[in-house]
């Protein structure tokens, strides 16, 4: 069989300073779209001041990430970047968390856990999100 390879983007927009989203639809579809049946998926946010993780989806894990976030990062903490932009805490939590997640395709869907979902945690918004998602295999 031949390696199929699909790249696909999506946007989204984030409404407050500090968010998480669940994105898992968006890259669902593109592994639908990719015609991919067995292989690997790439979600990878372009920015460094937001970031993609796995997990759970609930209302109150989802605000126990922004919580924790926030205590280990310290917005408004006088770090040096913070001299420039004033998000620096964004820029750390970015650097915890990654800017990437790849997830194994199986039977042309995600490979993911019960539970798990892809999460775009933004730390620096509002703003316009995009997420590159490309999907490689057979």
């Amino acid at each position: 069989m031949a390696c199929k390879v699909y790249q696909g983007e999506a946007s989204v927009r984030t409404t407050d300073r500090f968010q998480v989203l669940d994105v898992t639809n968006i890259v669902e579809e593109a592994v639908s779209k990719s015609g991919v049946t067995r292989g690997i998926a790439s979600v990878y946010v372009p920015h460094t001041t937001c970031g993609i993780t796995v997990n759970e989806a609930e209302p109150g894990l989802m605000r126990d990430i922004v919580e924790f976030l926030k205590e280990h990062t310290k917005p408004g903490a006088p770090w040096m970047h913070n001299r420039i932009d004033d998000n620096a805490h964004a820029h750390l939590g970015q650097s915890v968390l990654g800017h990437h997640a790849s997830i194994p395709v199986a039977d042309g869907r995600l490979y993911i856990g019960t539970w798990q979902r892809i999460l775009l945690v933004e730390m620096d918004g509002p703003r316009r999100r995009r997420i590159i998602i490309t999907v490689i295999g057979e």
